[in-house]
């Protein structure tokens, strides 16, 4: 195999990396067989995910206070938006960077083979994979590290190289492309990729990209490029168009509640059962490096910032909601009462943490691995359902949305009060309409935030307050995955950093705020890409 030189001047970074080069075939052995592409393909996927720099840019987390002194610098930079160092992080810029070009190399080293075999037909569900992960690789790093695309302006915005050709040299001066060229590569590569896939190409179809998950992965590409009626078509490829079928694709979240399938109630049984292959609802499975379960979220002692109670209760799962219009969910126990899947709280004697159990532990001595799961059947229901609401079909995306609160959450009757599963556009208007938009205090904060995309919102009196309870089904259907980080940029949402007080944790001040238009919004390149010449983001 040819060696892999992605733009970046950090190569130790890959080849000092023992587990990654454990996976990597032979560099001495021809890629020209099609056995020997399928091996080139397994690492054709990222070993590290940007998940953590965008849960931790995001309004889902919050600042414990100076009090807690013993935490990781790298949550410290990302969660104030300041220049982020190097740590040897998994999580960091140069792995984030690095990784997915290094999958990137492999899907274009896999297409090369390919076509010097002569591009036979049965290689197709090979090349349609390659396509697919070379897309996807340009499609992590492109959110990640430039601006969300606007029609107005992203032909001029930064975007990242679009590599089509698997490198033999670094090239200090390989020039950035603007975000509307970057996505009209991805938008090439998906069109050509898809009519290829075969998921019998494959023995472990969802650790691969089989139909459904390319599907899912171009429903959400296209909602993020705007083109709200190709995400909805192909959206509907994975969830069939009719209502009985799509629910029984969905997650099955009372069976988090059934010890003879998800085991038992403690942290991690859970996380398994979350990851497993078998489970309809899991598109695609990515086995990364990362520290993601133990240092980020529960068990380490960077517990500085975090998801915690004060934004559970003002903003997230244990605010009132539309099915919950009397905050059941934040009274006592009455999460459990209330959602399947369990929110799970670690007192770290601040504000506890809460947080849904996704994320399985496998440690191997200093190195520490996880599983995620990119693309699901309920995340990709709530892209379709955000595609009829701009294309105006109001009740189809309400039906949508019940099909997945039908679902997620339990009916039940607490002191009198009910909660709903299912809801009417009458009562999500009322709701929203009802609710003041947040304003950076303490008191003040709520889950309606202002809203600026560079698309226009209809003001019709419907489709904004619809748009808010989309977004509030999305930011908790997906807490802790960092696709919360992705609709603060496309809606061009205000973010503040509250911070506890270090002698009551009752009280929270706002100690740093990243607005709408924010340069910041684009995570800057890791350094060893800008001292090889890569033009840096502005700032």
């Amino acid at each position: 195999m040819k060696k892999i030189i992605y733009f970046i001047i950090g190569v130790s970074l890959l080849t000092s990396c023992n587990d990654l080069l454990d996976e990597l075939p032979d560099s001495q052995v021809p890629v020209n067989s099609p056995e020997r592409i399928k091996r080139v393909l397994v690492n054709a996927y990222p070993g590290a995910s940007a998940m953590m720099l965008d849960e931790y840019s995001s309004d889902n987390i919050a600042d414990n206070g100076t009090i807690v002194t013993n935490f990781n610098y790298l949550t410290d930079e990302v969660a104030y938006w300041k220049t982020i160092n190097e740590y040897g992080n998994y999580e960091g810029l140069e792995y984030v960077w690095a990784y997915n070009y290094s999958a990137i190399g492999h899907a274009n080293e896999a297409l090369e083979a390919i076509a010097k075999l002569g591009n036979e037909s049965s290689l197709n569900p090979a090349k349609g994979e390659a396509l697919l992960a070379r897309a996807y690789g340009h499609f992590e790093l492109v959110n990640t590290f430039c601006k969300a695309y606007n029609p107005t302006t992203s032909s001029t915005d930064l975007g990242i190289p679009y590599a089509l050709t698997s490198e033999t040299k670094l090239n200090p001066q390989y020039g950035r492309s603007t975000v509307a060229q970057v996505y009209q590569n991805i938008a090439a590569d998906i069109e050509a990729g898809l009519p290829l896939i075969d998921d019998s190409y494959y023995q472990m179809p969802k650790y691969h990209f089989n139909k459904k998950a390319a599907y899912a992965f171009a429903a959400r590409f296209y909602l993020y490029y705007q083109q709200w009626q190709k995400a909805l078509d192909a959206a509907n490829v994975v969830l069939t168009t009719n209502d009985v079928t799509t629910k029984s694709l969905l997650r099955n979240w009372e069976d988090f509640r059934d010890v003879n399938k998800a085991g038992s109630t403690n942290q991690g049984s859970r996380a398994l059962y979350y990851t497993r292959e078998d489970i309809v609802a899991n598109l695609l499975l990515l086995p990364i490096q990362s520290q993601l379960p133990t240092a980020y979220y529960t068990q380490g002692s960077e517990r500085r910032y975090t998801h915690n109670v004060f934004i559970a209760e003002t903003q997230t799962i244990e605010a009132k909601n539309v099915w919950d219009p009397n905050g059941l969910s934040g009274k006592n126990n009455y999460g459990y009462e209330f959602y399947w899947f369990t929110p799970i709280k670690v007192d770290n004697g601040r504000n506890s943490t809460v947080f849904f159990d996704k994320f399985p532990i496998f440690s191997t001595g200093s190195s520490s691995r996880t599983v995620i799961v990119p693309f699901t059947t309920d995340e990709t229901l709530l892209v379709r359902a955000e595609a009829k609401i701009h294309l105006g079909d109001y009740q189809a995306a309400l039906k949508d949305l019940n099909l997945w609160t039908s679902k997620f959450i339990q009916q039940k009757t607490i002191l009198g009060y009910s909660s709903r599963n299912e809801v009417t556009l009458d009562q999500v208007t009322a709701f929203y309409n009802a609710m003041a938009y947040s304003q950076n205090t303490q008191d003040g904060l709520t889950q309606k935030k202002h809203l600026n995309p560079s698309f226009t919102i209809v003001n019709d009196g419907v489709q904004e307050p619809l748009l808010h309870y989309l977004l509030q089904c999305r930011r908790i259907l997906t807490l802790g995955e960092g696709l919360r980080w992705q609709d603060v940029k496309r809606y061009n949402i205000e973010v503040p950093r509250f911070q506890t007080d270090n002698v009551d944790r009752h009280l929270n001040e706002l100690k740093a705020t990243l607005p709408a238009t924010d340069q910041r919004r684009a995570i800057q390149l890791p350094a060893s890409s800008i001292k090889a010449g890569m033009q840096p983001n502005p700032r």
